[in-house]
């Protein structure tokens, strides 16, 4: 088998994170562009786009009129259900837009002082509502991040995972591949082998396929590169 079919073989999700980036106006304009581009969507491969709340329901419609087989997600949601908490957007209330739902992003931990016993109530919450939610993971927390999911009693299965090495994000300096798949394999090791696993960290066109060719690296999480439409469609044509 060829290194390239080997490759297809394997792909299964490319996710992207805007973060706080692009207004709905933008993200229309994101849309146009990436239609334009026509990148090759391998029907092994699941394309997820996690946008700002603002853009979700603009960018589904014109999802819908430019029929490109994205589906949308969130980069966050409350760990608390709907009831008096002005200024929450409950899973409850985006159950309705969205399928996946970011939750435990280092930017949160970091800047929010985010606990992974808050992380599981926000998996717990999407779980609920039927939105699969992105988990993602770091050294040398990873014991303690995935024991407080097991704490919660979530069903991992229903998850995502994603390593993702706060040193590699918006870098340009992404991890070794093999060093993120030997992390990876730990992750599914204290998962039970029971859900995708991810490397997210500056993923770009060029290192790609270097980190979907590895075993236990079932796709990526992609930032920067996700707000260009050329460098996103660059991704998602060079693995398929």
């Amino acid at each position: 088998m060829s290194s390239f079919a080997y490759i297809i073989d394997i792909v299964k999700y490319v996710i992207g994170n805007w973060k706080s980036n692009q207004n709905i106006t933008e993200s229309l304009i994101w849309l146009d562009g990436i239609s334009a581009l026509r990148p090759k969507f391998s029907s092994d491969m699941t394309v997820i786009l996690c946008l700002p709340f603002t853009d979700i329901a603009a960018f589904n419609q014109h999802l819908s009129d430019l029929a490109l087989p994205i589906i949308t997600g969130s980069q966050n949601v409350s760990h608390l259900p709907p009831g008096k908490h002005t200024g929450e957007i409950t899973a409850n209330m985006l159950s309705e837009l969205i399928s996946y739902c970011i939750v435990g992003h280092s930017e949160r931990r970091r800047d929010f002082k985010e606990t992974s016993e808050m992380v599981a109530q926000k998996t717990r919450q999407l779980l609920e509502n039927s939105i699969t939610p992105i988990v993602c993971l770091d050294l040398p927390y990873l014991d303690e991040q995935i024991k407080a999911l097991f704490n919660a009693d979530i069903d991992v299965s229903r998850c995502f995972f994603v390593y993702e090495p706060i040193a590699a994000i918006g870098t340009g300096k992404p991890v070794d591949p093999i060093d993120a798949n030997h992390v990876a394999g730990q992750i599914a090791f204290l998962t039970d082998n029971a859900a995708p696993i991810l490397y997210g960290g500056s993923v770009s066109q060029d290192n790609v396929a270097s980190f979907v060719s590895q075993s236990k690296i079932d796709g990526v999480l992609v930032g920067t590169d996700s707000l260009e439409p050329t460098l996103f469609a660059g991704i998602i044509s060079s693995l398929s």
